[in-house]
């Protein structure tokens, strides 16, 4: 992986952590403009964004101390696009619920997933 394409987990994590998605009803706008900044930031394209994407999931499931086995894989196949954005809104949801479960704020999981990434 690239150092430009390594920006995108650290850039994405923050970037939902700061959005505070817990009701994405209200937020998709912001999510789609910064899921587009974040993934020009790291230089990648959709699919390489998805796959990288699911790494973090993991990541995240970690520093949460989360069951990996019970936590449910987001379905994808409508649009590259779209699939890409839910995923998005996704991994801004399992930020706050990883931090409720490791009973932390969601800034300190994504610091701790962040690492995980790195590892």
């Amino acid at each position: 992986m690239s150092s430009t394409s390594s920006n995108f987990g650290p850039a994405l994590l923050r970037g939902l952590s700061t959005l505070g998605l817990a009701d994405c009803s209200e937020s998709v706008l912001a999510l789609e403009l910064g899921l587009s900044a974040w993934m020009r930031l790291g230089g990648v394209d959709l699919a390489s964004a998805r796959g990288q994407m699911m790494r973090i999931r993991d990541a995240v499931l970690e520093a949460g101390e989360m069951d990996t086995t019970s936590e449910p894989i987001p379905l994808s196949g409508r649009s590259p696009r779209l699939d890409t954005l839910h995923l998005a809104s996704y991994l801004g949801t399992l930020v706050e619920r990883a931090a409720s479960c490791a009973d932390c704020e969601p800034s300190q999981i994504v610091e701790r997933a962040i690492e995980q990434l790195a590892a």
